[in-house]
């Protein structure tokens, strides 16, 4: 029996969001008294979980050791409030993913995301940007577990009422590759996204798409 879903990471396999989430880190930084990072800094960020995120966001920033547990709620909050004032700054989708979708859905696929994002963000992105084209999308509350845990597909494996088995997970970095073998659903590992493709390969992902259209040979 084939795929019968396809479950996509959001940062850096749909949208090209790197300079919206350096742009909004930097802010809150700032706005908190540190120092900025640079792009390539924030790219090694979007691959963490929203904790490991703000834990690893304020060191790079230069906040004092002894301060960043207590100041990890509070840059959160702002920043998660400045990225949702005008989350459509620099962002794009990647080419070829409006109309991958598209051909899915005609296709009787079903569309969800599953990211580490904050939920609140995720979901107004693929709101704006996919709308009916995306059948559910999962991201980070305070109930939710994250990438890459062996139950952090659940939500969307209980809400689609599809088994594992008939999921393809579609991501750029190597906590998607884990995600997908701790889920023990099938990984297509996406070429164009912010982890070189190198970085996926060890862990034997059971396809490499290098375009997102390619998706449609899957399927």
């Amino acid at each position: 029996m084939g795929f019968r879903a396809c479950v996509w990471d959001l940062d850096g396999t749909l949208l090209y969001t790197l300079p919206t989430i350096h742009h909004y880190c930097n802010q809150s930084l700032r706005h908190f008294g540190f120092h900025g990072i640079t792009l390539d800094e924030c790219r090694d960020l979007c691959r963490l979980s929203i904790a490991e995120f703000y834990h690893k966001l304020l060191k790079l920033g230069g906040c004092p050791p002894d301060r960043v547990a207590a100041l990890q709620p509070a840059i959160r909050d702002y920043d998660c409030a400045a990225y949702l004032s005008d989350f459509t700054y620099l962002t794009q989708p990647y080419a070829g993913v409006c109309e991958t979708l598209a051909e899915l859905n005609r296709r009787g696929i079903k569309n969800a995301v599953l990211t580490n994002k904050p939920n609140a963000v995720a979901c107004a992105l693929i709101d704006r940007f996919f709308g009916d084209a995306m059948e559910l999308c999962v991201g980070q509350t305070p109930e939710t577990i994250s990438k890459p845990d062996p139950h952090s597909m659940d939500p969307v494996l209980d809400q689609l009422g599809i088994p594992r088995e008939q999921i393809l997970y579609v991501g750029d970095t190597d906590v998607d590759m884990q995600t997908a073998r701790n889920t023990q659903t099938a990984a297509a590992a996406a070429a164009w996204g912010y982890q070189p493709l190198e970085m996926l390969l060890p862990y034997h992902p059971e396809f490499i798409v290098r375009r997102p259209e390619q998706l449609l040979t899957i399927f």
